[in-house]
C-alpha cells in the first residue's frame, strides 16, 4: 500500500515538469527553517526567568540561570561587583546587538524562500504553456494527450507554488513577531540591567 501511494507521488510531482524538483528542494529548506526557528523560540521562551532572578544570579556569580540570552547578560555581569560602576548602556547595546543577530536569524530567508516558490511555480506554469502550444503547432488540437502533459505542468507547478508560498508567508510573518517581541523583552532587560547596576554602585560607594 506504501509502495502504491509512493509511486503515484512520484508519478504526480513528475508530471509537473523540471521545476517541480527545485520548488520541492526549496520547500524542504524552507520548512526545516521555519521549524527550527519554531524550536528555537519555544526553547528560550521555556527557559526565560526573570529580572530579579537573573540580577540575584550575577550578583551571586550563578551563570545557569535563564534563557540562553539571559545567561550571556549574567555572565557579563557576574564576578564585576566592584566594577557595576563602569557599567554603561554601550556596553549593554553591544550584547542586545549580538542577540538581535541571533534572533533574526533565517526568518528572512524563510521569507525570501516564501517570496521564490511562486515565482518557480510561475516558471513551471509559462513552461507548461510553452509546451502546450508547441503539441499544438506540431499536431494541432486532435492530439489531447500530449496537450495534457503540458497543461498538467502548468497547472501542478502553480499550485506547488502557492501550496508553498502561502505558509511560509504567514508562518515567517509569526516568526517575525515572535522575534520582534522577544527583541523587545531584551531591551527591557537590558534597562533593567543598567538601573539596577546604577542603584548597586551607588549604595556600594567604596569608603
Amino acid at each position: 500500500m506504501l509502495d502504491k501511494y509512493l509511486v503515484q507521488t512520484i508519478d504526480f510531482l513528475s508530471s509537473g515538469g523540471g521545476v517541480i524538483w527545485p520548488l520541492l528542494g526549496l520547500s524542504l529548506i524552507m520548512w526545516a527553517l521555519i521549524i527550527k526557528k519554531m524550536l528555537e523560540f519555544y526553547t528560550l521562551r521555556s527557559n526565560e526567568s526573570s529580572f530579579q532572578e537573573c540580577w540575584q544570579a550575577a550578583l551571586k556569580d550563578d551563570q545557569s540561570v535563564g534563557a540562553p540570552w539571559q545567561r550571556e547578560f549574567v555572565q557579563t555581569i557576574s564576578g564585576m561587583k566592584s566594577k557595576l560602576r563602569f557599567l554603561d548602556m554601550s556596553m549593554l547595546v553591544g550584547l542586545e546587538k549580538r542577540q538581535e543577530q541571533r534572533i533574526d536569524k533565517y526568518i528572512k530567508s524563510i521569507l525570501v524562500l516564501a517570496g521564490i516558490a511562486p515565482l518557480l511555480g510561475l516558471l513551471g506554469t509559462v513552461c507548461g504553456m510553452i509546451s502546450t502550444f508547441e503539441v499544438i503547432a506540431w499536431f494541432g488540437t486532435g492530439n489531447a494527450k500530449a496537450m495534457a502533459s503540458g497543461i498538467s505542468e502548468a497547472l501542478i507547478t502553480t499550485q506547488a507554488g502557492l501550496l508553498v508560498a502561502v505558509p511560509g508567508l504567514v508562518l515567517g510573518s509569526f516568526l517575525q513577531r515572535r522575534a520582534e517581541e522577544l527583541k523587545s523583552r531584551i531591551h527591557r532587560f537590558c534597562l533593567g540591567f543598567l538601573r539596577e547596576a546604577n542603584a548597586y554602585s551607588h549604595n556600594h560607594k567604596p569608603g
